[in-house]
């Protein structure tokens, strides 16, 4: 019995050490878990450590671990202060081409020279994006140098001419550095801990930096030469994943199981679905694609619309054409987020984490049955507070005036999540160039955008976009269709300097290291500029995360989707935007003005609506009143070719119209011009002469010389510039 009861009470003690051993471990265990978190918390940001991020592809379905805020400095005209103030708002003079223009931070010396600051920030943080165009249409150089200082150093860490640095041909190599078109775009990361400068030693012309803001003390471990060759390794590898993401390695990458693979085919009707459960439980959707029967009919990527909802929730609505980054028909592209292949099988890799359920819908708002094939691949997920929805909206409209000058909300946001991706697809119904309108991007309820940009086409990294219609892919940007060339009907080389981009655009832009959280707010807006008063068509697709409260503007829009714009046939078209409009004319506008006297007043006359005889480019012109004999107002005229071009003056006379004289670039041009006629009639063209540009563009100005005795006043009316090649050049090159 005694021995018994001794057997009972080891067996007793032996239970209580395992029950506290099995304890002291659960808590050594969870302590050891901390403490790994802790590390990875305070392990600081780097080159190494961002270049795996860009290519994590669960990273960006949980909210930053290490918080910043994405922010740019660019070359936006500093008159833009309020849309309470159209004209500065709506300033299209986004570069710098003389003193006045000032659109960098400041000048300084430095080691005893002079340099222009483009960026001056102070904190933790690091470059993520930088855009720089050439400088002119068909003039890839520059002889402009760029230096980079970090932390108070008095000598930069990088240095170089600017586009070579950035294009991809100089110290960072392909694809993080890059020539797209017409410009020079760079997506390597450079982390600072405490201050970044960037200089030029020169005026600088356009230019975008983007970068990351960190929260104060957070560990950055600052760029080096060390540390960028340290790095060659794994820049290769990156790099090979960003021209390689649909070859698995990238799952691999980011510690994820096999996906299991869903499908299912089916012919929808009209208004008719077909649908997909997903697996229940904690998972994620790591790949999902879509292959339609048919593309014949290229409306069918935008009334074929995806529908995605997560745990009860529907967080995706979209066409398919702008959410696969195809836009309107079958336009095949490349990116890191999405491929659209030559046989029409759209894929999106976009980490989709859910907690216990989802379902992927496919619906026909078309008036036709569509053959459609759905393929969806899970894999596991560990939710977590950081773990994030994914969402995907759309807003289109048709007709999107271009006059007055409008910004045009591509989507507001409300809570807390990370905006990741658009792509836009634009109709254009006219030739002449249809994006100069820069995006204005709020974060949490901020007073000014803090990314205010230069153009729509620098937003998707590209420049001089009125001859830059042809196609083009990178694992982060695309232009997969431009008037009527895409990845299977490209643009010639003959055609390379044509201006033309009537018809559809489509561009597209997704997110790696220049992901934008936000804490309670994002409002991203486009401006609508266009050279010509217009009637366009606007669609745009938005991918974005966030938590279950997060909100968005964005509802469906199953009337808008069937309100696709109608075009023009682009071999039918007429040689000019319209029936009234002059070829390769640049309207007389306030934004273009560089000086004019106080006392001269402008003001816009649609002399259509007044019913005067003749042709004006666009049925309009600028009214100028108040001039003095003598005043003399400067006009800016952006040049569209390297070389010398013709510049002829289309101006109005009437009866109390004065006597001008004119210089370009300070040169005298054509002769004196009498503006005195009984009644208001279109002078014809002025020829000015044949004259280089300067800074690319020419500086028109026009002096009040005198008024004809019979004239009741000395206002004058300007219409219009056109631009040609000399008469003894080809004009192959200008259409």
């Amino acid at each position: 019995m005694d021995a018994l009861l001794d057997r009972h009470r080891s067996e007793n003690i032996d239970s209580k050490n395992t029950n506290m051993i099995s304890k002291t471990t659960c808590f050594f265990s969870a302590v050891m878990a901390l403490s790994v978190l802790v590390v990875k918390a305070q392990e600081p940001v780097s080159v190494e450590s961002l270049l795996r991020e860009m290519v994590d592809r669960d990273a960006v379905a949980r909210y930053p671990e290490k918080n910043f805020r994405l922010k740019q400095h660019s070359s936006y005209n500093r008159a833009s202060t309020t849309p309470n103030e159209p004209a500065g708002w709506f300033n299209n003079k986004d570069n710098n081409t003389s003193d006045k223009d000032k659109c960098f931070v400041r000048v300084e010396e430095n080691n005893g020279r002079k340099e222009w600051v483009l960026m001056d920030h102070e904190g933790p943080g690091a470059i993520v994006r930088t855009w720089v165009p050439w400088r002119g249409h068909s003039n890839a150089s520059t002889d402009i140098n760029l230096r980079i200082y970090l932390d108070g150093d008095v000598e930069p860490v990088l240095e170089g001419n600017m586009l070579s640095m950035f294009d991809g041909s100089g110290l960072i190599p392909y694809p993080f550095a890059h020539p797209s078109l017409r410009s020079a775009v760079n997506f390597f990361p450079i982390p600072f801990a405490k201050n970044c400068k960037v200089t030029t030693d020169q005026m600088p012309f356009f230019y975008q930096i983007t970068y990351r803001q960190y929260d104060e003390g957070t560990p950055v471990k600052t760029f080096t030469m060390e540390d960028f060759e340290a790095a060659k390794g794994l820049t290769g590898e990156t790099g090979k994943l960003l021209l390689n993401p649909g070859s698995g390695t990238e799952q691999k990458a980011s510690g994820s199981a096999e996906p299991k693979g869903l499908e299912t085919s089916a012919t929808i009707l009209p208004d008719g679905d077909q649908s997909l459960d997903l697996p229940t439980g904690s998972a994620s959707v790591r790949e999902l694609t879509v292959k339609l029967g048919s593309y014949e009919d290229p409306n069918v990527t935008r009334q074929v619309v995806l529908k995605m909802e997560f745990d009860g929730k529907e967080t995706v609505w979209c066409p398919i054409g702008d959410f696969f980054g195809t836009g309107i028909g079958l336009n095949p592209m490349q990116g890191w987020s999405s491929t659209v292949a030559e046989d029409g099988t759209m894929t999106c890799r976009w980490v989709m984490p859910y907690q216990n359920s989802g379902k992927v819908s496919l619906l026909n708002l078309s008036a036709a049955p569509v053959d459609a094939k759905l393929i969806v691949r899970t894999g596991d997920w560990d939710w977590d507070e950081r773990s994030m929805y994914f969402h995907a909206g759309w807003h289109g409209q048709y007709p999107v005036q271009t006059r007055p000058y409008s910004d045009w909300n591509y989507i507001t946001l409300k809570g807390r999540g990370v905006y990741v991706a658009d792509t836009l697809t634009i109709m254009n119904p006219v030739e002449r160039w249809w994006g100069e309108g820069d995006e204005k991007i709020w974060v949490d309820a901020e007073d000014f955008p803090s990314l205010f940009g230069t153009g729509t086409e620098d937003y998707y990294a590209y420049s001089w976009g009125g001859v830059s219609t042809d196609f083009y892919e990178h694992p982060f940007h695309a232009q997969p269709r431009a008037h009527k060339y895409n990845k299977l009907n490209r643009k010639p080389e003959a055609k390379a300097l044509v201006r033309n981009t009537l018809g559809y655009s489509v561009e597209s832009r997704s997110r790696a290291l220049d992901t934008m959280p936000f804490g309670s707010s994002l409002q991203l807006d486009m401006e609508v500029w266009s050279w010509t008063d217009c009637e366009m068509g606007y669609g745009v697709g938005m991918s974005w995360y966030g938590f279950a409260d997060t909100e968005s503007n964005r509802e469906p829009e199953p009337a808008e989707v069937l309100n696709v714009p109608p075009v023009p046939d682009p071999e039918n078209a007429p040689a000019v935007s319209s029936a009234d409009s002059f070829k390769d004319a640049v309207e007389i506008i306030p934004e273009q003005i560089l000086s004019k006297p106080d006392g001269i007043v402008l003001k816009f006359q649609d002399l259509r609506k007044m019913k005067f005889k003749g042709k004006w480019n666009l049925g309009t012109h600028q009214l100028f009143k108040g001039a003095q004999v003598g005043d003399a107002i400067e006009i800016r005229i952006p040049a569209t070719s390297d070389g010398a071009e013709r510049l002829a003056l289309y101006a109005t006379k009437s009866n109390d119209f004065g006597i001008l004289r004119f210089s370009v670039n300070g040169k005298p041009a054509g002769e004196e011009v009498d503006l005195y006629a009984a009644k208001p009639v279109p002078t014809g063209a002025i020829e000015l002469g044949d004259f280089e540009p300067v800074e690319n563009a020419y500086v028109l100005r026009v002096e009040m010389a005198g008024k004809n005795s019979s004239s009741k006043d000395t206002f004058f009316g300007l219409d219009c510039v056109t631009l040609s090649l000399p008469t003894n050049e080809s004009t192959d090159a200008k259409q």
